[in-house]
């Protein structure tokens, strides 16, 4: 396999984003501790400003995601409950059918059914 398929791939994209999003934080740390110490250069100024907005982005992305599967979660949830439902109703109505069959058992027999 090679590069341009593992990048192409689910996994090879999350792979990407989590070597991307290490390396942008261990920038931050950096940035940040020499913000600490007060010697950042404009150009480093920059540079954290636009690793901020990145997490940012990233993190309200995956917020946004995890709202709809949760979403999509809670649907699949009802329609099982509903199929739950439905089956409990069926398998009363054949119980009941079953019930009305075995007492007309006697009369069919007396017929010689």
């Amino acid at each position: 396999m090679n590069a341009r398929t593992r990048i192409d791939s689910r996994r090879g994209r999350r792979e990407q984003r989590e070597i991307e999003r290490d390396a942008r934080r261990a920038r931050l740390r950096v940035l940040l501790a020499r913000a600490d110490r007060g010697v950042l250069t404009p150009e480093e100024s920059a540079l954290l400003r636009g690793d901020v907005e990145d997490e940012i982005t990233e993190c309200d992305t995956h917020r946004r995601s995890a709202g709809g599967q949760q979403a999509a979660a809670m649907r699949l949830h009802k329609r099982i409950e509903a199929a739950e439902q439905c089956l409990i109703e069926t398998e009363a109505e054949r119980d009941r059918y079953a019930a009305e069959a075995e007492a007309l058992r006697p009369h069919a027999v007396e017929k010689g059914c």
